[in-house]
């Protein structure tokens, strides 16, 4: 019997790997909706509530379209409660 460490992984998740594709998910939509660069390392997700650090006037176009930013990333799965 041969064991594959994609076996392995499969049935034992690395932790923090789910984590980081829903940050790069966020910071890729954002980038894409205003095309502005956001690095997953400016996205902060918790229980839902996403942070994104960057500038006031970003945030405050990304607060305008925040719908357009939620269908975006349930197209991807992601379910947003609350983005600050």
């Amino acid at each position: 019997m041969e064991i594959s460490i994609r076996d392995i992984l499969a049935r034992h998740p690395t932790p923090g790997v789910r984590e980081a594709n829903i940050r790069h998910s966020v910071a890729e939509a954002v980038t894409e909706i205003f095309g502005v660069t956001v690095t997953p390392s400016q996205v902060q997700h918790e229980d839902g509530r996403f942070t994104i650090k960057v500038p006031p006037v970003l945030k405050s176009a990304l607060l305008l379209r925040l719908e357009e930013l939620k269908e975006r990333l349930k197209r991807d799965g992601i379910e947003v409660g609350e983005v600050r």
